[in-house]
C-alpha cells in the first residue's frame, strides 16, 4: 500500500501523529499494521528512530473499514427484516 516515491514530508507521521490524525488510539495504528491492513512508509530501525505512516495511506484504511462496517450492518439489517 504505502509508496515512498511520490511522498511528501507533510503527508508523513510517526505513530502518535498517524493515531491523531485517524482519531484512533496508538495501539489501533499498531493492530492495523500487524493485520496487514496499513504498511508504514518508513520502519525506524533502531532507538530514537519513529516508524512513519503515510496520510492517504490512512485515509485508505479508515475507507475501507468503512466500508466494511457498512456492507455488515446492511447484512445485518437484511436478515433482521
Amino acid at each position: 500500500m504505502s509508496r515512498l516515491h511520490g511522498l511528501y514530508a507533510r503527508d508523513l507521521l510517526d505513530n502518535e501523529q498517524a493515531a491523531e490524525y485517524a482519531g484512533v488510539a496508538k495501539s489501533t495504528i499498531r493492530q492495523w499494521v500487524h493485520r496487514g491492513l496499513l504498511e508504514p512508509a518508513m520502519r525506524g530501525e533502531g532507538r530514537g528512530v519513529p516508524t512513519l505512516y503515510n496520510k492517504p495511506d490512512l485515509d485508505e484504511v479508515k475507507r475501507k473499514l468503512a466500508e466494511a462496517e457498512a456492507e455488515r450492518q446492511a447484512a445485518w439489517e437484511a436478515r433482521a427484516a
